[in-house]
């Protein structure tokens, strides 16, 4: 009899202590209203928790969340930066607020906002975001101090090492001109052509001709590849830059573009000549236009013709 008394009196208590646990905690409770849809309700509850100092980072977020839903922009932006307050060296807490400002549209907000993110948590992205607000606001000292920061950490892209060496260059800092340009150089697809002929330039002024030719003749060797499939309405840019190596020193770069001519490896501008180059000849085509193609000759794959007077001799043996 006892013992049968004692046992219900048992499983009453277990009974008791497992409803106990199975009651809804806050959290549980804000997270089932949310799921089913009850955003008032949800709202209140995670407002109330708020309050009571609850700042777990789930329930802030979805606070902010239900604050924006329903257009409380004010609460909202009270709670985020609130958030960012707590978590001062969090990139996905500043990264948040950076985006909040952009959503309401509060540009120097956001771009401060941007560049603290830069500083902690350094990303080809948010570089990209302040470069498009720098450029917008004309702010063109701050986006050169950031290009100058992307190429120091090797971040930069092609496109902005080609500005930041141009901007450089018309500035006269011609050694921060020939860093980022050579960078350009590094990345950039072989077409490209302005840059490099501003690199070309650039290392003349300072004095290393030797670096400036052989880069030069190596451009070169794609370019006259790739100068037959463009129209010619105007000024090849190879033909450009055989001029300029040209005027630095004749002697060397006619024995570079000799070596690109006959497909050999571009080689130091210093090297003793090669007996053949002795009497190379080079000549650069003209800008043909449209009205000239049915009378001029079919182009070649060559940017300059460069040949020597015993090649000449074989091929009348022959």
């Amino acid at each position: 009899m006892f013992r049968h008394i004692a046992l219900i009196i048992t499983l009453t208590l277990v009974a008791l202590a497992a409803g106990v646990a199975m009651v809804p905690g806050d959290r549980e409770q804000w997270t089932m209203l949310v799921r089913d849809g009850h955003n008032e309700d949800a709202l209140k509850a995670l407002e109330a928790r708020y309050r009571a100092g609850g700042r777990e980072v789930d329930a802030v977020v979805h606070l902010y969340k239900l604050y924006m839903s329903f257009a409380d922009i004010d609460d909202a932006t009270h709670i985020i930066e609130d958030f960012v307050k707590d978590h001062p060296k969090d990139p996905a807490a500043v990264a948040m607020l950076a985006k909040h400002y952009g959503d309401i549209q509060n540009k120097p907000a956001e771009v401060a906002t941007l560049e603290r993110l830069f500083k902690l948590n350094p990303s080809i992205a948010t570089a990209r975001d302040l470069l498009a607000d720098y450029r917008l606001e004309g702010a063109f000292d701050r986006e050169e101090s950031l290009l100058r920061t992307l190429l120091a950490n090797q971040m930069i892209t092609a496109n902005d090492a080609e500005r930041l060496g141009l901007i450089l260059a018309g500035r006269g800092d011609l050694y921060g001109a020939r860093d980022a340009l050579t960078r350009f150089d590094d990345l950039a697809n072989p077409e490209r052509s302005v840059g490099r002929i501003a690199l070309f330039d650039v290392l003349v002024q300072i004095g290393d001709k030797t670096t400036a030719l052989t880069k030069a003749a190596s451009w070169i060797g794609y370019w006259r590849k790739v100068s037959i499939h463009r129209a010619a309405v105007s000024e090849i840019p190879s033909a450009r830059l055989v001029r300029m190596m040209l005027a630095v020193d004749e002697t060397a770069a006619r024995r570079l573009i000799c070596q690109v001519q006959r497909g050999e490896a571009p080689g130091p501008a210093d090297d003793q000549q090669a007996p053949d180059d002795d009497h190379c000849e080079v000549t650069m085509p003209a800008a043909q236009t449209d009205t000239d193609t049915s009378t001029t000759a079919a182009p070649t794959n060559s940017v300059t013709t460069a040949e020597t007077r015993d090649e000449h001799l074989r091929r009348r043996r022959r």
